[in-house]
């Protein structure tokens, strides 16, 4: 799946709440399967995980 199609399930990569991590190749910057969870406070998490915080995103 392209990492910019959005997500229907209740998982951490289709929440609103959730920030996705980049790296950076040459000179463009890549996403990849981990970010954070920005609510209620900073969690590491990777896009597959739950949570009951989720939200959909906007």
């Amino acid at each position: 799946m392209p990492p910019y199609c959005a997500q229907d399930e209740a998982v951490c990569g289709g929440c609103g709440h959730f920030r996705r991590h980049y790296i950076k190749i040459g000179n463009c910057y890549c996403p990849i399967a981990y970010g954070h969870c920005v609510y209620p406070r900073k969690k590491k998490r990777t896009q597959s995980d739950t949570c009951p915080n989720w939200a959909p995103r906007e």
